[in-house]
């Protein structure tokens, strides 16, 4: 049985900047309509109507490229209140709700190429697709499973102390991240009532880029925007350790000392042809708690060829070895880079039911 999801995503994304101040300041603004079956009650769908902002962001940057050791010196605070988190399925009004909160908060001392240390929140460093902007993605939205796989061990944006670098130009790239996992609590994906430990280190990433020479990436974009061939191999790994699992709501933690690891590896390829540029990606992830035996994985490729101005798509994501099946159809058109364009997306999503969805979305930067 089908049924229909219709979805609109109306983007424009805009950015001012301050450079004769001091400090760096941007603004983007993402306003975002949704329409169709979208909230899910019992087995079946009811169409709504959603009007929302699906990015709204104030980043506040300020370098300082004078200091005594090393080569700079960065500050950055970025405030968000973006709204796509919303889960459709819960047919709840009030979770749309405007929350302001802080997405980055950190310090990053540049001691040469081969060694930067981060101190705040960021990004934890796994997963290829979840690292880049989502401003320079190929299609409108990430996988499910890489969206999945960044709150299985607490929120991907955590606070931890990370060390990461780039050898020979970047031939190789590397990024190691301890944090104390403390937000495994509110995002963990167990199912079920979690406490963690507030030990720094309980919770570590690594991750592992490589290139041949002629083929580094100087920057994670996804598209043929940057017309420049490159090759990157990433492998990365993260595990919490030292979490308490209560099963039965009961304030007693049943199951001691739970450990959780997300595995991951990916490719990237973008090739100058004569007519048009080509990439190509392709990303597997493994994600796996040990004492409770819960396990997921999922596994998507998709391809761009840009030619002109356009840049015609496809994405087909397996998660759990065809428990869902997304496929995405679209294109992109460059009015100006990143700076100016819009896209249109069709997606096929087939698990318990077949359902449809329709995205556009415009993106402006000034």
């Amino acid at each position: 049985m089908r049924k229909a999801l219709t979805a609109l995503a109306l983007t424009p994304a805009i950015v001012f900047s301050a450079e004769d101040i001091p400090v760096s300041v941007k603004l983007r603004i993402q306003p975002r309509l949704d329409f169709g079956d979208l909230y899910k009650i019992g087995n079946t769908y009811t169409s709504r109507t959603d009007f929302y902002l699906r990015r709204a962001r104030l980043e506040v940057n300020k370098i300082w490229k004078e200091i005594p050791l090393g080569k700079s010196l960065r500050v950055n605070i970025t405030f968000e209140m973006d709204k796509g988190e919303k889960d459709y399925s819960k047919s709840r009004i009030s979770q749309h709700d405007f929350q302001v909160g802080v997405l980055y908060a950190y310090v990053n001392w540049k001691l040469s190429e081969e060694f930067n240390f981060l101190l705040g929140k960021k990004k934890k460093p796994f997963s290829r697709i979840s690292l880049t902007s989502s401003s320079k993605q190929l299609l409108i939205e990430r996988p499910f499973s890489t969206e999945t796989a960044k709150k299985w061990l607490g929120n991907y944006y955590a606070t931890q102390i990370m060390l990461y670098g780039k050898v020979k130009r970047g031939i190789l790239r590397y990024a190691i991240a301890l944090s104390d996992g403390s937000t495994v609590k509110k995002y963990n994906k167990t199912g079920f009532k979690v406490i963690s430990s507030p030990n720094m280190g309980n919770l570590y990433a690594i991750r592992i880029e490589i290139s041949p020479p002629g083929f580094i990436e100087k920057k994670k974009d996804d598209t043929g925007v940057k017309e420049k061939n490159t090759l990157s191999l990433g492998i990365s790994y993260a595990r919490l350790k030292g979490f308490n699992i209560d099963r039965e709501g009961d304030g007693i933690y049943e199951i001691k000392g739970e450990k959780g690891t997300v595995k991951g590896a990916d490719l990237f390829i973008r090739f100058k042809t004569h007519i048009g540029i080509i990439t190509a990606q392709a990303e597997y992830v493994n994600m796996e708690y040990e004492k409770i035996k819960k396990r997921e994985d999922g596994w998507y490729i998709q391809t761009g060829y840009k030619f002109l101005n356009f840049e015609p798509a496809v994405r087909y994501e397996n998660h759990n070895k065809g428990e869902k099946k997304i496929t995405t159809l679209g294109f992109n058109h460059y009015l100006k880079a990143h700076k100016a364009k819009w896209s249109y997306n069709f997606v096929l999503i087939k698990e318990t039911k077949s359902l449809t969805l329709h995205q556009l979305q415009a993106q402006f930067y000034f």
